[in-house]
């Protein structure tokens, strides 16, 4: 087993040079033990726990030094509105005959005495609870000056057990405890989250999405599954957060696909939603998600993921930011889903794979994070042509209607120089059928001719005089989507538009039927290819992402 003696850092670089163990610091005996009030049990170790008779109480312990006694106490259940232990108390029974114990106030926010009269020397700072990394518990210390139990013998009784002051652990017997470190040995999705000491959290306080209710995230990439580590501010505060505070995340690769995750409570269970094509796309695998105590864990299986090459970023549904980005697989030896391979240009043929490794850019349908399928898209231009894709996955609402046209294409991001393309049906001697079937296609590939919208129909021939075929368009039809790509000849835009060709210095495509967004291409056919590894959410570049306002105003075909 390789092992890397640094912190796995969330969404860093460092992931690259990770094995499979890792480490950050813990605690291991070594030399006179101090017990910390801080509701971290770490220090409890090799300390005598007792059973508990009570339901609300897991186990407890109890050690001395010569000025205090000190309490851990853990229980089942509890958060930062109410703890059990609160209905529960210590019973104290002296030598002498004499008897007195410890209670405490409303959710630990006081320890008393057996008459709930106040203790001496017992304040705020000798007192503190804290979730526990343990599914469902919640932690809790405090102390009591030695001065209080008057130099007596007593006997402790709580929950159902009895500890003689004699036999309490005596602090002074044990090795005080050094920072060692904690070793990464993988994530299990079970509730309990001491497996995520050794991967560094990162504080996600300060991050600028409206309605950010988290205040910690970590990200591990590891093997076939990525798992996530959120802590929220309040309970359920993360089934809130985000714009229009819908609880919704993502994935988005390193080719600008984006796998929308939407964190939800049913039925009492915390679950994870994906839509129809990612849940195709998993073939049976499953989304796990525990919570307890503000925290969520949760593994997404690999095949969730779209397109990528080595980097995802994990963080809200279409957010400027990442809550935690550069996420590597730490298992050198998987590279389940990857690509693995570069761009080399677009052949026009209806097989799409080619735009594998291209970035793509969102098109919304639905408002940020709604319930409907997003599609996504790209433009390319090389050797006097412009090419474009689209992945729709509108295809099962949109059932008898087409929602690839009517789509337009604009220069220089100027309405006076675009285009919209209607699509007819060419046979093999040129005659045009200028109302080809488009809807309720069967599943299969079909290829049309694209011309002007506004092109007059008394056009028979390809061959007629005036006719413009502007290019050719192939749409795929599927059972969980549909996808289709595109060809045009940008000397036929360029003279539409009344350009030169290397003066049409941006392309944008826009299909109204799926969304408002202008999808960009900026440079030239015969310039360089610019900007590849660029977010699609880059204002120039490659791609440009425009998120509409107002979806009501649209013009649709249907949704």
């Amino acid at each position: 087993m390789i092992r890397l003696e640094k912190t796995i850092v969330a969404g860093s670089m460092a992931l690259l040079l990770a094995g499979t163990s890792f480490f950050m610091p813990q605690n291991k005996v070594m030399a006179a033990r101090t017990i910390k009030i801080d509701g971290n049990p770490s220090e409890w170790d090799g300390i005598t726990a007792y059973k508990s008779n009570d339901s609300k109480i897991a186990k407890w312990s109890v050690s001395k030094n010569d000025d205090y006694v000190y309490f851990y106490v853990q229980q089942n259940g509890g958060n930062i509105y109410g703890q059990p232990i609160t209905s529960t108390n210590f019973i104290i029974k002296y030598e002498d005959g004499s008897s007195d114990g410890i209670r405490f106030g409303a959710n630990m926010n006081a320890v008393k005495n057996g008459t709930f009269g106040d203790i001496d020397g017992v304040g705020d700072k000798d007192k503190a609870s804290e979730p526990s990394q343990e599914k469902d518990k919640y932690e809790t210390e405090f102390r009591i000056p030695q001065k209080f139990f008057g130099g007596k013998k007593y006997t402790l009784e709580y929950c159902g057990t009895k500890v003689k002051s004699e036999d309490i652990t005596d602090l002074k017997s044990k090795d005080e405890e050094t920072k060692s470190d904690y070793v990464y040995n993988g994530i299990k999705i079970d509730g309990n989250f001491s497996d995520w000491n050794a991967v560094d959290k990162k504080d996600v306080t300060g991050n600028t999405e409206k309605n950010n209710n988290l205040s910690k995230a970590a990200v591990v990439f590891d093997g076939d599954y990525i798992y996530i580590y959120l802590k929220e501010t309040s309970d359920g505060a993360a089934l809130a957060s985000g714009s229009y505070s819908r609880g919704a995340y993502e994935l988005l690769t390193d080719t600008g696909r984006r796998t929308s995750l939407k964190l939800v409570k049913k039925d009492g269970k915390y679950q994870v939603e994906v839509n129809d094509y990612v849940n195709h796309q998993m073939k049976g695998e499953s989304i796990k998600v525990e919570h307890s105590n503000l925290q969520y864990e949760i593994s997404v299986p690999v095949s969730a993921l779209k397109q990528y090459n080595k980097k995802v970023s994990f963080g809200y549904y279409c957010a400027d930011k990442p809550l935690v980005e550069d996420i590597v697989n730490i298992d050198k030896g998987s590279s389940h889903g990857a690509l693995n391979k570069k761009f080399d240009g677009i052949t026009y043929d209806g097989e799409y794979s080619d735009w594998d490794d291209y970035p793509h850019s969102l098109i919304e349908y639905s408002t940020q994070g709604g319930q409907t399928d997003d599609s996504e898209a790209a433009l390319y231009a090389s050797d006097g042509y412009l090419y474009g894709h689209v992945k729709s996955l509108l295809h099962k609402t949109t059932e008898g209607k087409n929602e690839f046209m009517p789509f337009a294409v604009r220069a220089n991001k100027n309405d006076k120089t675009s285009i919209s393309f209607r699509f007819v049906s060419v046979d093999k001697d040129g005659n045009i059928n200028w109302n080809p079937k488009l809807t309720n296609l069967e599943n299969g590939t079909y290829e049309f001719t694209l011309v002007d919208i506004g092109s007059w129909t008394t056009y028979k021939n390809v061959s007629d005089k005036g006719f413009i075929d502007y290019g050719k368009i192939k749409i795929t039809t599927g059972s969980k989507y549909d996808e289709m790509e595109y060809r045009i000849y940008m000397n036929k835009l360029a003279k539409k538009f009344g350009l030169d060709e290397n003066e049409m210095k941006v392309l944008q495509a826009q299909y109204i039927n799926i969304g408002e967004e202008w999808v960009t291409y900026a440079g030239t056919s015969t310039g360089p290819f610019v900007g590849v590894t660029m977010c699609c959410l880059t204002a120039a570049g490659v791609l440009s992402y425009k998120k509409r306002k107002d979806k009501k105003s649209m013009m649709r075909i249907a949704e």
